[in-house]
């Protein structure tokens, strides 16, 4: 362990280092002795001449801020942060509470095994620590939970650390050339694009305690139609089985809404299957009317217009048709050419209303191109690699009307448009941004 500090050092003339504890992306931890009241701390270090970039400085300090307005008995307690500058260095520290334990990852790298009856308790309490945070103002996202930043003590009890990922729900997470934080198989597929929500801790946890109960990261399972495939890895009850599908969603919208609904769903109080709506058609089957060619760098979806409307203008087509016929019988041609104009033209904005829709993305470009009769009518392209984000919003246009969109975000600059659906909208999104993690990350999923 490459540490800054030996044994029997006194920092601030107050915390003398005791040992090393670990070392990590941010610097490096040591149990310390607070000389002024002789009770052991945690003192997190990080030098300015060891990071190679600002972003690590800026996760350090917001860890120490965060870590200063919480208060929960499962969150080891801030006490102190300062820095030292010397002539050819400057150093940051970080003081809390030191927790008496080791970490999960340690303990199964030491042959801990653990089974549903030790599993259920840490997910118990690692929820009702998320629901404290989540229901801050604003709401506050670990973004990093994992093995390694949950402490377990001998007599079972669990503290989450390692506040430096944390984002405050209304702060953008990604922009572009920022920093990725989390850690890969214990991060959703929403977080790779940017788009955390408290939904997203939820994720992480179940990962987690799928790495307790397989003794494998859960990246290394198997995937089917975008889920984790864990149930035949794992020895537990069907009812756990089904919360861990619940809370493993690769949707974010068909997982449970809330911290508090997933404890009361752990604890035997809520259904699983209802905490949030489904809509009639699968989220991982594509709707009927969409035609889907997926490889490993190529994605094509082909919207046709819904059943209603093509029958609709099939019959109004039809209906011009004979009208057109019985006035040049009884008004002539120069009357014909009168009343076609506007029909004519009724006719071509419900022809362009029902027109195809055709989303392409491959490794250099994407494109969505709206068609009627094969003619490209309307079109939005650019290059993948500047797509940050895929999302569905719903925006209110009057007080009874809720239109559903999708946006592609590059920057700060965004593409606009809508399918007409939003159960539709919404599996579009997931399609693309599972594809987009896939091309960027490798991340393989088997699919249909």
């Amino acid at each position: 362990m490459d540490t800054q500090h030996q044994a029997g050092d006194v920092i601030s003339d107050r915390y003398r280092i005791v040992a090393p504890l670990g070392q990590g992306g941010m610097g490096t931890t040591y149990e310390a002795e607070d000389l002024s009241n002789y009770q052991r701390v945690a003192i997190k270090a990080l030098s300015l001449r060891q990071i190679r970039e600002w972003k690590v400085l800026e996760l350090f300090e917001r860890e120490a801020r965060v870590l200063a307005n919480l208060e929960h008995p499962a969150i080891p307690k801030y006490l102190d942060y300062f820095p030292i500058e010397t002539p050819n260095n400057r150093r940051f520290y970080l003081v809390r509470e030191l927790v008496s334990g080791e970490s999960l990852a340690d303990l199964v790298e030491k042959g801990w095994h653990s089974d549903e009856s030790e599993v259920k308790p840490i997910a118990v309490q690692v929820l009702d620590i998320l629901n404290y945070l989540h229901q801050l103002t604003p709401p506050v996202i670990h973004r990093d939970i994992k093995p390694q930043n949950i402490i377990r003590c001998p007599d079972g009890r669990v503290f989450l650390v390692d506040f430096g990922a944390v984002q405050e729900v209304y702060r953008n997470t990604l922009t572009r050339g920022g920093t990725f934080v989390g850690t890969l198989g214990y991060v959703p597929q929403e977080q790779f694009c940017g788009n955390v929500q408290p939904a997203s801790d939820l994720y992480s946890l179940g990962a987690t305690l799928l790495f307790l109960l397989t003794k494998r990261s859960p990246d290394e399972l198997p995937v089917r139609r975008m889920k984790i495939d864990f149930r035949r890895y794992v020895k537990v009850s069907s009812e756990f089985a089904d919360w861990l599908e619940k809370i493993l969603e690769p949707a974010i919208e068909d997982r449970f809404e809330s911290a508090k609904v997933a404890l009361e769903a752990l604890q035997g109080n809520k259904d699983v299957t209802s905490s949030v709506p489904l809509p009639t058609e699968s989220k991982h089957e594509p709707p009927k009317r969409f035609r889907v060619k997926r490889s490993d760098r190529h994605l094509v979806v082909e919207i046709l217009p819904t059943e209603i409307w093509a029958v609709a203008g099939f019959f109004f087509f039809l209906a011009i048709s004979v009208l057109l016929w019985r006035s040049s019988l009884t008004y002539g041609f120069f009357a014909l050419f009168w009343f076609a104009l506007p029909l004519i033209n009724l006719l071509c904005s419900l022809l362009h209303f029902v027109s195809r829709i055709r989303l392409e993305i491959d490794q250099k470009n994407f494109r969505v191109q709206w068609m009627s009769w094969g003619a490209t009518t309307r079109q939005i392209q650019g290059q993948t690699a500047d797509i940050e984000r895929i999302e569905r919003v719903d925006i209110k246009k009057d007080k009874s009307t809720i239109i559903s969109r999708i946006i592609f975000w590059e920057g700060i600059h965004q593409h606009q448009f809508t399918i007409g659906d939003r159960h539709d909208d919404q599996w579009l999104v997931d399609e693309a941004s599972n594809f987009l993690v896939q091309l960027r990350y490798g991340k393989q999923s088997q699919h249909y």
